[in-house]
């Protein structure tokens, strides 16, 4: 390893204690009622995309509604599909505020220039020869909020204004209502976007007396994975039999721990790889992790989401004994006597 590889390592290091820092501050407030209440959180995650989480998620709320009451929360705001898998039917939604941004009236604009040299970010824009107003534009695509331009200018015709950075939205199902969100493209704020998410979510469990809460988390271990499993009862990390499946267990694993939040493993497409699979077995052992359950590679599974998606029994479902399903229906077992 050179010195630059050390530097990175050191740098996301630091980055990823500040993020857990943050959330931990923000979401402190609640930990009484997210972890000492009668509603169990429970948060399906994965160090990298593709494992199957979401899949595994949607399975979860089909077969633990039969006899618990649930709420549901889509935590990958970037990539909303949980509501998809559940064919989610939105009945509110509110606008998530993100950072300031410079906005330029232009009527007080006297296009003299002085912002266009403040802005390092090329977010200001001039007037075309035809147009009728001398004012200059800002690009909100290219606008980082530093208000450099503000200061500059002496006709005070640039303000900071609070702009809209995505939406949460609410939503229900045949398994329980559903809190998720959508975060706008080019923007940055996906751990704060999750909090509110995860605060509607609370809000709904209270208002349905449900007893658990299943949550959709992102992919990764940045920002907005913090913001997922932070004072959840269980985080269930869906791996697969790669070595990159390994190596990112092993990441989630360790962020977990550093939150000081319970972890089980479920590995999934186990059959793909024998020494793969193995692999993970024995890593999963030497870190002292439960193997909740190993699923096979089962095609059928996504006709299974959409048949549940439109209005099929899950007991129908399970009597026809997909291998794939009745793995994952033992390993959802595991996950309620975990948390009993």
């Amino acid at each position: 390893m050179d010195c630059r590889d050390l530097r990175r390592r050191r740098a996301r290091a630091r980055f990823a204690s500040r993020c857990s820092r943050v959330v931990r501050r923000h979401l402190g407030r609640h930990r009484s009622a997210d972890r000492g209440g009668t509603v169990k959180t429970v948060v399906f995650a994965s160090g990298k995309g593709g494992t199957g989480k979401t899949t595994l998620t949607a399975l979860a709320a089909a077969i633990l509604a039969k006899n618990h009451r649930l709420v549901l929360a889509d935590c990958d705001v970037e990539a909303s599909n949980l509501p998809i898998a559940l064919s989610v039917t939105t009945t509110a939604s509110e606008s998530f505020s993100g950072g300031a941004g410079a906005f330029i009236d232009p009527i007080a604009c006297r296009g003299c220039g002085v912002c266009l040299r403040a802005c390092r970010f090329e977010a200001l824009v001039r007037p075309e020869w035809d147009d009728e107003s001398p004012a200059y534009r800002v690009n909100p695509w290219l606008c980082e909020g530093c208000g450099a331009c503000v200061s500059r200018c002496s006709y005070h015709a640039i303000s900071m204004q609070k702009k809209s950075a995505g939406e949460v939205f609410s939503g229900t199902s045949a398994v329980g209502p559903v809190s998720f969100g959508q975060l706008g493209p080019g923007e940055d704020l996906s751990g704060k976007l999750v909090t509110e998410v995860r605060s509607r979510a609370k809000a709904m469990a209270e208002e349905s007396d449900a007893e658990l809460l299943l949550i959709d988390g992102p992919p990764g271990v940045g920002c907005p994975v913090i913001a997922s499993i932070t004072n959840t009862d269980l985080l269930v990390a869906v791996t697969e039999p790669t070595l990159s499946g390994e190596s990112d267990l092993l990441r989630l694993v360790m962020l977990a721990r550093r939150l000081g939040v319970d972890v089980a493993v479920v590995l999934n497409k186990a059959d793909l790889s024998a020494r793969g699979a193995e692999r993970i077995r024995r890593r999963v052992a030497s870190e002292g992790l439960d193997l909740l359950g190993e699923i096979p590679f089962d095609p059928t599974l996504a006709s299974v989401l959409e048949r549940l998606a439109s209005g099929a029994r899950i007991e129908t479902l399970l009597a026809e004994a997909a291998p794939g399903l009745a793995a994952a229906q033992g390993a959802l077992t595991m996950v309620v006597d975990r948390l009993a």
